[in-house]
């Protein structure tokens, strides 16, 4: 019968595999544990540094192992590598139990020493995050999210409510004249991201943030200086049921893409390699349960034994006398599938989206470093291959610490490591989205315009308070020379010196007196012409000027008191022409004129009477004036 269509042992040791066809009494499989290797690489630590400055955390829990990386951000902005260390998990059974967290919790504290002030970044699987390099109409930035979000549901729909959407803009572009916005946009699920962050604050540490591993390569890119990175560079990682390609260009994350082929297909190929030297290939089939998951691991064993850093194989394990070509060449197939979709993503980057042409790639997976498949890979896309070690680029004795550690347990550091020099300035953070670095950057705004505000106002009264304090300080020079002058000045003064002084004072107003008392009457007589207008006739004048002749001597205590109660007055008689309307308003006018004088102080009426004189009326009247100085 064609082998095609016969149920061989193969086929069914391959269903137990893909899970197919699993006894129920049997445990169940998982492929993730096969074959794992119980390496645990001592933790490393270095030179701490001088002054204590806060620490990065990346924190890798993978299916197998849980991995530490510490590190800090030098003043110079460069960074430096504090310590790590990797723990097998293969001994705990659920990742929900208590016992899951009170490791994890053990393990870090132990790793964190002495650290207070520390920054804990975890990642998730990327298989279910979704990153996209799109193009967008530029749009006012309260409606990006809103564009990007029908710009992805337009392809790949998603709900809102378990779906959690964040985007990264990498600048402004022009596409046919028309202004655009280049945006990394990627969509996780909610419910991943809120059992990390249950886990973690369950151990009582709670995370600053949350990335994947795409992210944390792009934060390698940018901080440690590798050579040949600039450009555009590409990392393969070939996980157990799926691989994923990474695009990077210029240190930036623009393309990646899932790809459903991985470690699983090549162990399938394996044990079909294998299933042809059996000398009893229907005893494969017989082991069920506990020995069929034994058979899967030696399967799987047999696979990653083709690393140097893998421990060989023995007499009893399965695959033992296949040689390294020969296991080698049963999983080109399945490499070849994958490399066929690297090589069509390849073409869509530079081909579709007009990007440069990718000049090199890193090549990385779950199993340990073999680098006939780095080499491969790279031979089959024409580009250069290599496996990414960023340590030896960061570690000044890099040889002396190669000899202690093999390169597959540096590259299984790569994850942690990113996630340890992650930064929310450039690393896309699913607990701080793009709206809360929005709100933190109005926020730093608002405190940097007050900031502003207050070194002006501070600038302002600075300034006024030197310019006091100088005119402070010239007043006192000048107070000071002033009393210099006056301790030089020694004038010549005493009682026989003021005695004059005062006598010729009291002379000065002697003469000033008499002057006005001879020339007092003219005085009067001088304003009432010129305040009398031409309307108004004065017929009689009798003047009350006192009775000190100014031969006398007028500051004498009784002439001072005889001077008291002495009036000086006018008694004024005349009469006024003009209109029989207008007399009493002219006579008005005229008195009014006289109060305004300085000279004259009180005006009372005495006599006001309407006569006859010639052929008209005039007003006649008498007024008493009360002069000043009484």
């Amino acid at each position: 019968m064609s082998r095609l269509k016969e149920t061989t042992s193969t086929e069914k040791l391959l269903d137990l595999i893909r899970n197919k066809k699993v006894d129920a009494a049997s445990p169940s499989l998982d492929i993730s544990k096969i074959g794992s290797q119980e390496k645990e690489f001592p933790s490393i630590s270095f030179t701490p540094v001088s002054e204590k400055k806060p620490v990065n955390i990346g924190i890798d829990i993978s299916l197998e192992y849980l991995t530490l990386v510490k590190t800090t951000k030098l003043p110079d902005k460069s960074w430096a590598l504090l310590g790590y260390r990797s723990i097998s998990l293969t001994h705990i059974d659920s990742r929900k139990s208590p016992e899951f967290i009170n490791f994890i919790k053990s393990e870090l504290y132990n790793f964190f020493g002495t650290d207070k002030e520390m920054n804990l970044w975890a990642n998730i699987s990327a298989a279910r995050v979704n990153v996209r390099h799109l193009k967008i109409p530029k749009v006012p930035k309260n409606q990006i999210e809103k564009t990007i979000s029908w710009a992805i549901k337009r392809e790949t729909p998603f709900d809102d409510r378990d779906t959690s959407l964040d985007f990264e803009i990498l600048g402004e572009i022009s596409e046919d004249n028309v202004p655009k916005l280049s945006i990394i946009a990627y969509t996780a699920p909610k419910d991943e991201i809120i059992e990390t962050k249950r886990l973690f604050s369950e151990i009582g540490l709670p995370l600053n943030g949350i990335s994947i591993a795409p992210f944390a390569v792009q934060n390698i890119l940018k901080t440690i200086r590798i050579p040949a990175h600039k450009g555009t560079v590409a990392c393969l990682f070939i996980g157990n049921d799926f691989s994923r390609i990474d695009i990077y260009a210029d240190g930036k994350l623009f393309m990646t893409r899932g790809i459903r082929a991985g470690i699983k297909s090549m162990i399938e190929a394996l044990m079909e390699r294998i299933s042809e030297e059996s000398p009893e290939p229907e005893e494969l089939y017989e082991r069920e349960g506990a020995s069929a998951t034994l058979r899967a691991q030696g399967v799987r064993k047999a696979l990653f034994s083709l690393s140097p850093d893998a421990p060989p194989l023995t007499e009893n394990d399965i695959g033992f006398k296949l040689t390294e070509e020969e296991k080698f060449k049963a999983i080109l197939l399945s490499l070849e599938r994958v490399v066929r979709q690297v090589e069509r993503t390849f073409e869509y980057y530079t081909a579709t989206l007009k990007h440069d042409r990718v000049d090199r790639i890193y090549v990385s997976s779950v199993m340990n470093v073999y680098m006939p498949i780095v080499k491969y890979v790279g031979d089959q896309l024409g580009i250069e291959s290599d496996v990414p070690d960023p340590l030896k680029f960061q570690l000044p004795d890099f040889e002396s610490y190669a000899e202690k550690t093999c390169v597959s347990d540096r590259v299984s550091l790569i994850p942690a490591l990113g996630l340890a020099l992650s930064d929310n300035e450039y690393t896309p953070n699913l607990l701080f989205r793009f709206k809360d670095k929005e709100k933190l950057a109005g926020i730093l705004r608002i405190t940097n315009a007050v900031f502003a505000f207050l070194i002006l106002v501070a600038l302002i009264c600075g300034s006024v308070f030197f310019y006091q304090t100088r005119i402070i300080n010239q007043k006192k020079s000048e107070i000071a020379q002033l009393e210099k002058r006056l301790l030089q000045y020694n004038p010549r003064a005493d009682q026989s010196i003021i005695s004059q002084m005062v006598d010729s004072l009291k002379q000065q107003q002697r003469i000033s007196k008499t002057y006005r008392e001879r020339y007092f009457g003219m005085a009067v007589i001088s304003e009432l012409s010129s305040l009398t207008p031409a309307n108004i006739r004065l017929i009689n004048l009798k003047a009350n000027l006192g009775s000190v002749a100014p031969d006398e001597e007028p500051l004498k205590k009784d002439n001072k008191e005889a001077g008291k109660n002495e009036v000086r007055n006018l008694v004024l008689e005349g009469l006024v022409f003009g209109d029989h309307n207008t007399l009493e308003s002219s006579l008005a006018g005229f008195i009014m004129k006289l109060q305004e004088s300085p000279m004259f102080r009180q005006i009372s009426i005495q006599k006001n009477s309407i006569e006859p004189f010639r052929k008209d009326d005039v007003l006649n009247f008498i007024i008493e004036i009360t002069l000043m100085g009484t």
